[in-house]
């Protein structure tokens, strides 16, 4: 009588290294946003809500989960500084296809003194 052995072979589990902003880490943050390439940003709701107009309104609950977004790291560096009190980069100083990504993100975030830098500084 033969036996037949099965192998069980299990496929490696692939797990997204993720890593956090440095700027952009707050331990008090209440919403936490994954860009494309899986950079954590700890943000507060509250400074969205004054300068962000695109992002969910504070009732609409994230249930403590992460939120996936589709701009890169570099893109949410650059975007995330105008939503805070605090010295925003020097968009003179970035390559055009970083500040047409920045541009793009101030558009669908609705980040309108963003919009506003970029517009001027395309022209």
């Amino acid at each position: 009588m033969s036996s037949a052995i099965t192998k069980l072979h299990k496929e490696p589990e692939i797990r997204e290294q993720l890593t956090t902003s440095e700027t952009f880490n707050a331990s008090d943050a209440d919403v936490v946003f994954k860009s494309s390439d899986n950079v954590l940003f700890y943000i507060h709701r509250k400074n969205l809500e004054v300068h962000a107009a695109g992002f969910p309104p504070p009732e609409i609950s994230t249930n403590n989960k992460i939120v996936s977004l589709s701009e890169d790291a570099s893109t949410f560096e650059n975007l995330f500084p105008y939503i805070y009190p605090m010295r925003c980069p020097n968009i003179d100083l970035l390559p055009f296809q970083d500040l047409s990504k920045l541009a793009e993100a101030a558009e669908k975030y609705q980040v309108y003194s963003v919009m506003q830098i970029c517009k001027l500084r395309m022209v």
